[in-house]
């Protein structure tokens, strides 16, 4: 079941990547750096992890910020809108987060791409493995919504709609993190006229 959810969501992404930049959700996300990056600690000693990268809306400010940025996805057609940028500390992975990661990160960052993964406790637990000791967590997503925000959910490989962020907070707590808090960190105006707050997950491993 996994694995064709994955099928959709890829198949989903190739056919927008060209133009997912210009959509109207994706140019109010790109504002979010702005909102959080001043509550992470970064520097250029730093190689960070952006899970779920696409086009690089998240990995493209931070490389501004540290030392290197390894953007992860499962879409080819969304990272090589990303390839096209053409910055230096960027590499682009075309991977499962499942299958292992052969390095460790100071920190491991996440826009909008959770609602995607069926196995929420599985990814926070590679996650924590992922990251080096006291390494930061940064996860952006939507709140518990009634799937208005995506429309065809099963087309677009959506399998959460939105999250409940204490429940969230609980099962970082079991695989390991700390420090763990978060708070509403934006408002996305649909195109349905209604407005959808997501929050910012923080953490430590």
């Amino acid at each position: 079941m996994a694995d064709e959810l994955q099928v959709l969501s890829n198949a989903h992404f190739a056919q927008v990547a060209e133009g997912f930049e210009r959509s109207p959700i994706s140019k109010q996300l790109a504002t979010l750096a702005g909102k959080v990056f001043p509550l992470l600690t970064l520097n250029k000693n730093q190689h960070w992890l952006d899970f779920g990268a696409g086009t690089g809306a998240l990995s493209v400010p931070l490389a501004e910020y540290v030392g290197q940025v390894t953007a992860l996805d499962t879409s080819a057609a969304m990272l090589a809108q990303l390839s096209e940028k053409d910055v230096a500390n960027i590499t682009a992975l075309e991977q499962d987060i499942f299958g292992g990661l052969s390095e460790t990160y100071a920190g491991v960052i996440s826009s909008m791409a959770l609602h995607h993964v069926a196995d929420i406790a599985g990814l926070l637990s590679c996650m924590h493995q992922c990251l080096d000791e006291g390494g930061q967590l940064a996860l952006i997503d939507l709140y518990s919504e009634d799937g208005s925000f995506h429309g065809d959910n099963a087309g677009k490989g959506v399998v959460h709609l939105g999250f409940d962020p204490e429940q969230l907070l609980e099962q970082a707590a079991k695989v390991g993190f700390k420090q763990l808090s978060y708070r509403e960190i934006f408002n996305i105006k649909h195109k349905n006229g209604r407005s959808y707050p997501i929050f910012l997950l923080l953490g430590r491993a």
